[in-house]
């Protein structure tokens, strides 16, 4: 029996077939930059497919060690929908606790390692070459 490619690896093929086949031989500069917009939008689906799972596994985590009580073990939730619908019930907890001024110092310091973790690893999918160094002046 013959193996399909993954939807990742398909989505990379349209990507590349949009950026090497298709956009050299177009003329109209507004379609070729819709073009190269199909390609980055198929190329960011297919990171999206490839680390969705640990991304939101780790988030998870990292919620549930901010607010232990809100939702349970994260080890409980077997299907990605359950894992979904917790991650939306911390963050929402997380976001009223803030707006309400709940956390101590030492927390709000856990909080914003979380805060720039998710935002680095989201960045790593959406826009890969966003420099998120230190240096930047």
């Amino acid at each position: 029996m013959q193996q399909r490619p993954d939807p990742s690896t398909l989505l990379d093929a349209v990507c590349s077939f949009l950026l090497t086949e298709v956009a050299p031989k177009i003329d109209d500069k507004a379609l070729s930059f819709r073009v190269m917009i199909a390609a980055n939008l198929a190329n960011i689906v297919s990171q999206e497919l490839r680390t969705d799972e640990k991304r939101l596994s780790d988030e998870l985590q990292r919620l549930q060690a901010i607010l232990p009580d809100v939702t349970g073990d994260a080890s409980q939730l077997r299907t990605r929908a359950e894992r979904l619908a917790a991650l939306d019930t911390l963050n929402r907890a997380l976001a009223r606790g803030l707006r309400e001024r709940h956390f101590s110092g030492a927390q709000m310091d856990t909080i914003l390692e979380h805060v720039r973790v998710t935002t680095l690893e989201t960045l790593a999918v959406t826009n890969p070459r966003f420099d998120a160094s230190d240096e930047i002046e």
